[in-house]
């Protein structure tokens, strides 16, 4: 619901492609968000993804400038490599992937991968500004060089997403306090 509420075409269209995917939404359901620090446990990524959607749309209407659709679609996407970088079967671990890449390399990965599809599904690529942007909330959502982030914010949208991530990460370790 909360992706499909977009108005984007493209957007919603490269949405279809993510929620389709059974073993994809299988792992999103069942992954953690990390090893030790932030909803570490089964499901604590689609948790965490789903809470900054949800602040996502709420906040869109208090920042006009920003554009719902592509915030909402980043916070959807910005650790969607997630999936693949930790092992989450028994203990919780970083797959060799995962330690060799992580999950920011292999999200853009994923991403491309569901732009080619996308882009045969509607018969037309997702407009290059739009996936330039979306890579970019990716590799940016981090939000410092420090923090394992390829490159600073420079979008509002990436500038937003990466606060909202902090914010969701450290209320949670809060709480869990």
């Amino acid at each position: 619901e909360l992706l499909r509420k977009m108005k984007s075409l493209p957007l919603r269209n490269l949405a279809e492609c993510f929620l389709v995917d059974e073993e994809l939404m299988n792992k999103l359901t069942r992954a953690p968000a990390g090893v030790k620090n932030h909803h570490a446990y089964h499901g604590g990524l689609l948790e965490h993804v789903v809470n900054l959607m949800e602040v996502s749309w709420r906040i869109s209407d208090c920042y006009p400038a920003l554009d719902a659709d592509l915030l909402v679609m980043g916070a959807f996407l910005h650790d969607i490599g997630k999936l693949d970088e930790l092992c989450y079967d028994r203990d919780y671990a970083y797959s060799d992937a995962g330690q060799l890449l992580g999950h920011v390399v292999m999200g853009l990965a994923i991403l491309d991968r569901k732009l080619q599809e996308a882009e045969r599904l509607a018969g037309e690529p997702l407009p290059e500004e739009l996936a330039l942007r979306l890579r970019h909330m990716i590799v940016s959502h981090h939000g410092e060089y420090a923090y394992g982030s390829p490159k600073l914010p420079m979008t509002l949208e990436a500038v937003a997403l990466h606060h909202l991530d902090n914010l969701d990460a450290k209320l949670h370790s809060f709480h869990q306090l």
